[in-house]
């Protein structure tokens, strides 16, 4: 089951939209070979795991993860983990921080990460709403803007807010 507004916005098309974007960035940028959570991430990388794949995908859909971005990720997947009630460590943010600056999503990731975004259709919005919200922060941090990301981003986030 789905939700929908007055205005026929259904909140599975938004997700759809989502899938979509982050298939098409996975496309482009997805090595082989699966890499199993880092062992020092182990205790808290369920929390974020999939989100992190989909927001790193964003990141790198110029070519370039900035230290911005990885930034903005990262605040992401702390604030994430807390809310799971799962507060990061000093080590695990250090940990997190040099994973982010290494890391590229495998193919078997990216799959994981867009079948687990997937299932947000089922999910509740405010959940949709920040993982989005962080996606056009992810496109905004640097500075170089793509248009097109931005406005499709933008419009992700205007529906949502109309359902």
């Amino acid at each position: 089951m789905t939700s929908t507004d007055a205005s026929g916005v259904d909140l599975a098309i938004l997700v759809d939209g989502l899938v979509a974007y982050l298939q098409e960035r996975q496309k482009q940028y997805a090595a082989s070979g699966p890499r199993p959570a880092p062992e020092k991430l182990a205790r808290v990388f369920d929390s974020f795991g999939d989100h992190l794949v989909a927001l790193m995908l964003v990141a790198r859909s110029d070519d370039d993860v900035a230290a911005v971005e990885r930034e903005v990720i990262l605040r992401y997947c702390e604030e994430r983990a807390r809310k799971k009630g799962l507060e990061l460590t000093a080590a695990e943010a250090v940990a997190l921080d040099d994973y982010l600056r290494h890391f590229r999503p495998t193919l078997a990731q990216s799959i994981s990460a867009i079948e687990s975004i997937e299932r947000l259709k089922h999910a509740g919005k405010d959940e949709i709403a920040g993982l989005i919200a962080c996606a056009r922060a992810v496109v905004e941090a640097d500075g170089v803007l793509r248009l097109q990301e931005a406005l499709y981003l933008g419009a992700l986030q205007r529906d949502l807010l109309s359902v």
